[in-house]
């Protein structure tokens, strides 16, 4: 699974280049040689021995990449980057390759340069030779100097000796490295070889699964079919049912929907035939109530004018009684008057007695008082 994980679809950039790596900042940074890297990870190898870091470790690692221009030379970008220990492969019993995945990619991917894999390639061993050249220029500078300090210093002979071991042992360390390289690129190839047979097998083994399958699917297929056409001439009837349904429930629709229209029609004739007559009833209750508000003020207005009649009735009465008796005291007094006059006196001729003005008068104040008593009466009347 780790390894599935570590895989790296972008094409890396295969070169050697040394590479210093720590699992903490403040540790002595330790030395390791890159063989391939990519924009999100790298590989480098390393020795076998306690301080190889272990998988899914923290590690801060600096290297230089080189950054391919449009001429016969590149730059060498250096980076420094946190990763994490993603797999170890055990090349042979003294190197290691180690996997490392960046937390933060690199803002260029060096295996997807604009720039074929064999010029990239020349011009790496270009820079190669360049520096063992130069290197070879300092070495020999370094022995001319030798020379010319054995000259002068016989005792430099022993620096030199001590020297040429040191160069011997370099010698034979880059031969041991050369060696370990040889292997693990042999070990790398075989286990090319191996995975190449492992993925022809799953491949055929996949194969044969996939062709098993497809016909599993036919088959599947040809019952999914026949299921189908089953239910499509289910469904045909069920819907052909449901159509018939549909119909009868839509003429019934329909009906209902006719009653209903003419139950509503109906209904609101008699909605507003009732509003009419309501409206007609308010109208005669308002008339009523105007009526019999016009009647109580006129009776009220009848009361009051009998009121004031009765008064001035009584009053005429009370007026009319002290005349008639104040009439009829004058007319006692009057007719006593005049049967003394009227009595027969002696040698007198009995003559015919003449109306005398006092009755005139009492005649005609008794008239004029019947008058206004009458005239009352009948305006009273016409009143009521």
């Amino acid at each position: 699974m780790g390894k599935a994980r570590e895989q790296r679809a972008e094409k890396r950039l295969r070169y050697r280049w040394h590479a210093r790596f720590a699992s903490n900042p403040k540790e002595k940074p330790l030395s390791g040689q890159m063989v391939d890297v990519s924009s999100n990870g790298m590989a480098i190898l390393y020795h076998a021995d306690e301080n190889c870091p272990g998988p899914n470790q923290s590690i801060t690692t600096n290297f230089g990449v080189p950054y391919f221009d449009s001429g016969d030379s590149f730059d060498t970008v250096f980076f420094n980057r946190v990763g994490r220990v993603c797999r170890i492969d055990n090349l042979t019993s003294k190197v290691n390759r180690i996997a490392i995945q960046f937390a933060e990619p690199l803002f260029f991917k060096p295996g997807e340069q604009d720039i074929f894999d064999s010029d990239a390639k020349q011009r790496l061993e270009a820079k190669a030779q360049l520096i063992f050249s130069e290197k070879e220029k300092t070495a020999v500078k370094a022995q001319a100097k030798v020379k010319a300090d054995n000259q002068v210093k016989p005792d430099v002979e022993e620096s030199a000796r001590l020297y040429s071991e040191a160069l011997a042992r370099a010698e034979e360390r880059i031969r041991s490295y050369a060696e370990a390289k040889a292997q693990a690129e042999e070990k790398l190839r075989a286990e090319i070889e191996a995975r190449h047979a492992s993925e022809i097998k799953l491949l055929d083994e996949a194969e044969k699964k996939i062709r098993s399958y497809a016909e599993a699917k036919a088959r599947a297929e040809e019952k999914l079919k026949a299921e189908i056409e089953a239910r499509h001439a289910s469904e045909t009837k069920l819907l052909a049912e449901a159509e018939k349904k549909i119909e009868s429930y839509a003429e019934a629709k329909a009906r209902a929907e006719e009653k209903l229209k003419a139950e509503t029609r109906a209904r609101t004739k008699a909605e507003e035939k009732a509003k009419t007559e309501a409206r007609l009833r308010a109208k005669a209750e308002k008339k009523a109530e105007t009526e019999a508000e016009k009647r109580a003020k006129i009776e009220d207005e009848l009361r009051e004018k009998a009121g004031t009649y009765a008064e001035q009735l009584a009053k005429a009465k009370a007026e009319a009684a002290r005349e008639i008796a104040g009439i009829k005291a004058w007319a006692d007094d009057t007719i006593a008057k005049i049967k003394a006059e009227c009595k027969p006196r002696p040698h007198q001729k009995k003559s015919k007695p003449k109306k005398s003005t006092k009755d005139d008068a009492k005649q005609s104040g008794e008239g004029i008082l019947v008058d206004k008593v009458d005239k009352f009466i009948t305006d009273r009347n016409r009143i009521f």
